[in-house]
């Protein structure tokens, strides 16, 4: 018998197989989850190692199954294995020969940012925080400074 963080697993699991393109090395799907806010999404590397999407300019034909994804990873979030280690951000993997991965962390929401997964704006060099997300220097410095209180 299945524990209910092993069933929601395994039907993860299902779902991103029933998206894998035959050209794929993996599909990936990330995201943050608040009680207030989610992010979520998936995309795939392909066999000559160039990551690719799913949308087709403002289409998203997997919405959907990232709907579903997206309410079994809340539903994960509540099972009792995570009781004592909350996460709030997880990494998915599933590779073309059925090998799943799944990676969580926790990142305060204080300390997120749109489109940075897995990591805190405070996690996040100077000039990682300005060329590549675009976070204020003002605010990256502030929870560089909280942090280093903590």
């Amino acid at each position: 018998m299945l524990t209910d963080d092993q069933a929601i697993y395994q039907e993860i699991g299902k779902l991103l197989w029933s998206i894998m393109p035959p050209n794929a090395l993996k599909v990936i799907y990330i995201g943050m989850f608040y009680d207030d806010a989610k992010q979520a999404g998936a995309h795939w590397i392909s066999k000559d190692n160039q990551e690719e999407n799913f949308y087709s300019g403002f289409d998203n034909p997997i919405e959907h199954l990232e709907d579903s994804i997206n309410t079994l990873l809340e539903q994960l979030q509540k099972c009792v294995i995570f009781k004592n280690e909350p996460w709030t951000h997880c990494h998915i993997s599933l590779s073309d020969s059925g090998k799943f991965n799944i990676r969580f962390t926790y990142v305060s929401k204080d300390d997120s940012w749109p489109n940075l997964f897995m990591r805190g704006v405070s996690d996040l060099t100077e000039d990682e925080a300005e060329n590549v997300y675009y976070v204020p220097r003002k605010i990256w410095a502030e929870r560089v400074r909280l942090k280093k209180l903590t």
